[in-house]
Parts: structure tokens; sequence; C-alpha cells
């Protein structure tokens, strides 16, 4: 097995593969002129992979894609694996650590180019399920160019709780510290969707009218490469996550949901009601219906984690719902 790191764009161990792998394929397609990039001006990671003993192995570079490739898709470059370390499943898990990558940042689609002369690549492209698309780059337009894509499911992070239990602010607090991250990420107010007046009978808190405003914008929003969605949501029925993954469903399948409860004593979610600006006579609906519902979630149990809010920032709760979703 190896162990895989993200270096620095400038580590020594990754240039002392890519330059092995630039020797190897001079060889494959008899171009001993053939130089290859080493800086990358959108790049999202560098990683290596090392065997036990500590050599570097294996290597693959991250980066959005600088070509007509489509909106959020991510590129990777450089998989090289030593000849002596072939033959181990290390080009696998290189790739697994890539996609992982590929997906925290928000991408929406991976691409990459490979040839005619690297059947053993191309073997592994096809098992891993990528499918072969038109040829793109640098070399696009040479006969031996052989280029794949793998299109991600978006991931929806939906952070739920009573109300008052900061669902929206939290959101908010997460979308910016996955911007500062680079995430290619979206923030989306489910309850700005429901406000609609008159709300028909047989829907008479719009839920229904939600459903579709999202099936509706998800794919937007998709167009214009964000992988990743916060939605701030009650999700107070058991088929809630299923109908949130149909929304943002695309060719890559229904959505990945992660759903994240967030916790905080009655007293406090009451403190922070009574400081919006309501009528009093929806403070009283609030401050009833938010006993009932904090039980009524709790039972429920949708969620994949809880998040403890009290007398915490929106900051450092929205941290702890990223790293509980695994985000």
């Amino acid at each position: 097995m190896i162990t895989v790191r993200r270096v620095m764009p400038d580590h020594p161990d990754a240039h002392a593969l890519w330059a092995e792998q630039q020797e190897d394929l001079a060889r494959r397609y008899d171009s001993p002129d053939l130089v290859l990039e080493t800086s990358f001006a959108t790049l999202v990671a560098s990683l290596v992979g090392y065997a036990d003993d500590g050599e570097p192995v294996a290597s693959i570079v991250l980066r959005w894609s600088p070509y007509p490739t489509g909106a959020g898709s991510l590129e990777l470059k450089r998989l090289f694996v030593r000849p002596g370390h072939r033959g181990h499943g290390h080009s696998k898990v290189m790739m697994g650590a890539a996609e992982a990558i590929a997906r925290r940042a928000g991408a929406t689609r991976i691409v990459l180019e490979s040839g005619t002369e690297q059947p053993e690549a191309l073997a592994l492209y096809d098992r891993l399920g990528y499918r072969r698309i038109a040829s793109y780059g640098e070399y696009k337009d040479e006969p031996d160019s052989v280029c794949y894509a793998l299109d991600l499911p978006t991931r929806v992070l939906v952070l739920t709780g009573a109300l008052g239990a900061g669902k929206t602010t939290v959101a908010a607090a997460a979308h910016e510290l996955l911007a500062a991250r680079g995430a290619r990420t979206a923030h989306l107010d489910a309850d700005a969707l429901t406000q609609a007046y008159p709300a028909g009978p047989a829907d008479p808190v719009n839920r229904g009218l939600l459903w579709d405003a999202l099936g509706a914008v998800a794919p937007l929003y998709r167009a214009r490469g964000y992988g990743d969605v916060l939605l701030p949501l009650v999700m107070d029925d058991a088929e809630d996550p299923a109908r949130v993954a149909r929304a943002f469903r695309t060719s890559a399948g229904p959505a990945e949901v992660t759903v994240v409860r967030l916790a905080a004593p009655a007293e406090e979610r009451i403190r922070r009601l009574e400081g919006r600006e309501f009528s009093e006579r929806w403070l009283g609906w609030a401050r009833t219906r938010t006993v009932e519902m904090d039980g009524e979630l709790e039972a429920l149990a949708v969620e994949d984690a809880v998040v403890d809010g009290a007398g915490r920032t929106p900051d450092a709760v929205a941290a702890d719902a990223l790293d509980a979703a695994g985000w």
C-alpha cells in the first residue's frame, strides 16, 4: 500500500516523479523533445504517493480545467507510478484520492487526457467508469490523443433544526468557509422559495412548491459549475432526503445528500426568535412551535449527524457541521 500526501506545487518529490513521467512518455510516443508543464495556474492539489519505506512512487495533479470542458470541470494531470511499483493498484489509489478532493472542491466533472500508447492507463479509466469524450487541450489534434470524463453527482448539505436553531445563519457561514477554501458552492435559502401567498389548500405551507422550485433551479446552478449546495431546510418527513436527492439529480445520478441537524437549548432558540423583526402574533406561535418541532425532529432522526450550537458563533458551528458531513 501507499500513503497519499498533499504536497506543495514545488515539492521535489513531485517534480522528480514528473521528470520520470516525461521520459516515459517521450519514449512511448517517440518524442525526444517532449516537455511537459510543471506549473499549473489553476492548481487545486498536487499529490504524491509514498511507499512504506518513504520512497515517493506515484503522483497526480488536480487543476481547474483551463479548456472548454464544461463549467466546474476539474482536470487530472500527471498520474504516474514508477515502473518498479506498478501492478499493485497504486494508480487506482491515486485516482481515488484525487476524486475525493474533486468532490470536496465542488467539481461537477473530472476530465483528463491520455493516449493510445498508454494502454494500461486507458484500461484503468475504463474500469473506473470514465467515458471517452472528444479530445481537448494541447494535443487535441493529435491522432493518438484519448480524453475521458467522469460526471460527479451534486452534493447537497442540508442543515435542519427547529425554529431558531440557526440553519440559515450557519449555512451562510459555511458558504463563506467553503468559498475561502476555493470550493464551487451555492447557498440556496429554502424558506425564500416558499414565500408565496395565498398557499393552495392542498399545499398549505408551500412544501410542494419548494420541491418544484428546487427542481427548477438546480439545473441552473449545475450548468454554471456548482457541484456543492448548502440548503437550510426543516426536514420533517422521512422522505425529504430522497426528495432533495431527486430535485438535484443530474446525468451522474441522484444528489449525494447529507443532513446535519443543528441543536440548541429551547431558551436560546427562543431568544434568537425574539431578536427577529416579526409580529408578536408570529412570535407567540414560534415560541410554542420551536419546542414541538425540536421533539419531532429528534424522534424522526433523518439526520446523519447532530451539531451543538449552544452559545457558539455561526463560524464555529459551521466548521463543525462541515466536518461532520465530511465536507
